[in-house]
């Protein structure tokens, strides 16, 4: 089964308890996801939880080789405009995962949130860290929960 991750791009500082509080409850929930057969999981390399979401399963590569990342990168050059710490962990990304799936060449109006669409089709599961109603996550959580994902809300 696959689970794709979805969440915002601003995240808590990691000197912040909210940080902490965050990595506690990625790390349950994705021990959730494989609990319930869960082994291949997809993230958009968006920076903020995609990033992270990302690191923690290249981390559980390492240990449970029958774990699989893919990224679906929404066009090429998605990380020109990251800093240059968040471009060097997306590059780390990519290296790290089995696939990497590039949905458009360029950048146009909308692509965003066909990389998201395409998550939630092929995906069971969604884990969602998703604290404002009016985002992309927002949207892609609507998304996940009308095709009837399992979602786990962290």
């Amino acid at each position: 089964m696959t689970c794709c991750f979805t969440g915002h791009r601003d995240l808590p500082k990691p000197d912040q308890g909210e940080y902490a509080a965050l990595l506690s409850a990625l790390e349950a929930a994705v021990g959730d996801a494989v609990r319930e057969g869960c082994r291949h999981f997809v993230v958009g390399g968006a920076k903020g939880f995609d990033l992270l979401a990302g690191e923690w399963i290249a981390a559980l590569k390492k240990t449970d080789p029958s774990v699989t990342l893919s990224v679906y990168v929404p066009h090429r050059g998605q990380e020109n405009a990251y800093p240059p710490a968040d471009r060097q962990r997306y590059r780390a990304l990519l290296q790290n995962a089995d696939e990497v799936l590039i949905l458009s060449e360029t950048y146009h109006p909308g692509c965003m949130r066909e990389r998201n669409a395409r998550m939630v089709r092929d995906s069971e599961f969604c884990i969602a860290y998703v604290r404002r109603s009016r985002s992309g996550s927002a949207q892609t959580l609507k998304m996940a929960e009308a095709k009837g994902l399992t979602v786990l809300r962290i």
